[in-house]
């Protein structure tokens, strides 16, 4: 009972519980389309069917020119201009999608060039998609400065559901294949993706004044945080990118396997994060900053004490799961794990220096991850095969983390237990949770207190 009144809560805790729950669903629909497509394309078969849809979302990813947290921050800062803000943001990712489609026709085929002509193919017609995929990430953008989280958590979670539908009518059918699992996974999202742009068109009228004016506001900060978002796509896609070049498709699906399960940790991250940067964007310096530190702790805590369960769980869970063919994704795993929440902490911290208006030292820590990434992969992976992708995020993270407490250390004046768990973060949850009654201001003036 106590849960659900959390649920229902419209304050920051209650929308960070939303998402959580939400993530904890899409993480669940993810390893049942996952355990479908591992078991009935086995480890060559999922690293193939990796390769052919995995483009979209990263080209996508890659031109957004900070625009996400562009839209969340000023949309925060400027309700009065919300209209403008977003409709110049659709101008603008339709046109960037575009160019970025015709870029990856150009480099795709040859990096591809070890698999079927007819899965090229397919990989090249995908990159249409590209557009829409951008599109997707700004209406999420749309939604969490409007807080329309519960939104937000549908059309994250609506896709993964007709996804594993159309994948149980394949399997039911016999017509389980690379080409039709991949049709499964990139389909869904368009209807929804299109129906959220003209909800919010309805909203804010695709007439508004001013636009030349809201997309230079949007491309002074994105340019900013931009390399944070590029170097953060890079640094998450490097691996896989860098494996269908360097190892052979059923390396690659061994791999996905053992880094699907290492991500279930982002479940609470990125929960953390979609509340803490819009909600810190509307604070004074240092209360963000007390507020990220809080936040930090808390999760911290909570991530170590998930990792010690999946570490002992997951291994077993992975061969009765998906089979004795994939019993090499478990060490695999133990190292992803760690990485993955080294990693995590390193970006909940970061949301800090987002949220002030100082991107720029976000986007060195991703930067930084991104080469050293790119680095260790290949120089230990074509020696140590798989493994030795998942020891060089290991370690990259690690640097990573290191240098964010030096520079809260050295740039805010900060000691070192600042970065510790403490009684009063345990009192501030117990109090947080005995919140029902608060209006959502209220609620924000508790945290960042």
């Amino acid at each position: 009972m106590a849960l659900l009144n959390v649920l229902k809560r419209k304050d920051s805790f209650g929308y960070m519980a939303q998402i959580f729950a939400s993530n904890v669903f899409i993480l669940v629909l993810n390893m049942l389309t996952g355990i479908i497509v591992a078991r009935y394309l086995g480890p060559e078969g999922r690293g193939e069917q990796a390769a052919m849809i995995m483009w979209p979302q990263l080209l996508s990813y890659i031109v957004t020119l900070g625009l996400p947290s562009s839209i969340v921050y000023y949309m925060k800062q400027k309700r009065s201009k919300q209209g403008s803000l977003y409709v110049a943001s659709l101008w603008m990712c339709f046109t960037l999608g575009i160019f970025s489609m015709i870029g990856g026709l150009f480099f795709l085929p040859e990096w591809m060039k070890g698999y079927s002509p007819g899965k090229v193919e397919f990989a090249c017609w995908a990159l249409i998609l590209i557009p829409f995929s951008l599109l997707g990430v700004i209406n999420n953008a749309a939604l969490q400065a409007r807080e329309e989280y519960r939104l937000y958590n549908r059309i994250r979670y609506l896709p993964n559901i007709i996804t594993l539908v159309l994948l149980g009518v394949m399997v039911v059918s016999g017509h389980v294949n690379s080409f039709y699992s991949s049709a499964a996974y990139l389909a869904p999202t368009l209807p929804i993706t299109l129906w959220t742009m003209i909800r919010l068109l309805r909203i804010y009228s695709i007439k508004q004044k001013d636009i030349i004016g809201s997309s230079k506001q949007l491309v002074q900060y994105g340019i900013r945080s931009y390399g944070t978002d590029l170097a953060g796509t890079l640094s998450f896609y490097i691996d896989q990118v860098l494996v269908v070049g360097l190892l052979s498709p059923a390396s690659l699906g061994i791999y996905l396997v053992a880094l699907s399960l290492a991500k279930m940790l982002d479940v609470i991250q990125s929960s953390v994060v979609s509340v803490l940067f819009p909600q810190a964007s509307g604070l004074e310096r240092e209360e963000a900053i007390r507020l990220t530190l809080k936040v930090y702790r808390i999760s911290t805590v909570i991530t170590l004490v998930f990792v010690a369960s999946v570490i002992l769980l997951a291994p077993y869970a992975l061969l009765i799961l998906y089979g004795r063919s994939y019993e090499g994704a478990i060490p695999v795993f133990r190292v992803l794990v760690l990485s993955t929440a080294v990693a995590s902490a390193t970006w909940t911290l970061a949301q800090g220096y987002m949220a002030t208006d100082k991107p720029g030292r976000a986007t060195l820590l991703k930067v930084l991850s991104l080469f050293m990434n790119a680095l260790f992969i290949n120089i230990f992976t074509p020696h140590l095969g798989i493994i030795g992708a998942a020891y060089s995020l290991l370690l990259s993270a690690f640097v990573n983390f290191l240098l964010i407490l030096f520079l809260y250390s050295y740039e805010m004046k900060l000691k070192w237990s600042s970065f510790f768990y403490d009684k009063e973060d345990w009192i501030w949850m117990k109090e947080m949770l005995r919140n029902r009654g608060r209006r959502p201001k209220e609620s924000s003036e508790a945290i960042s207190g």
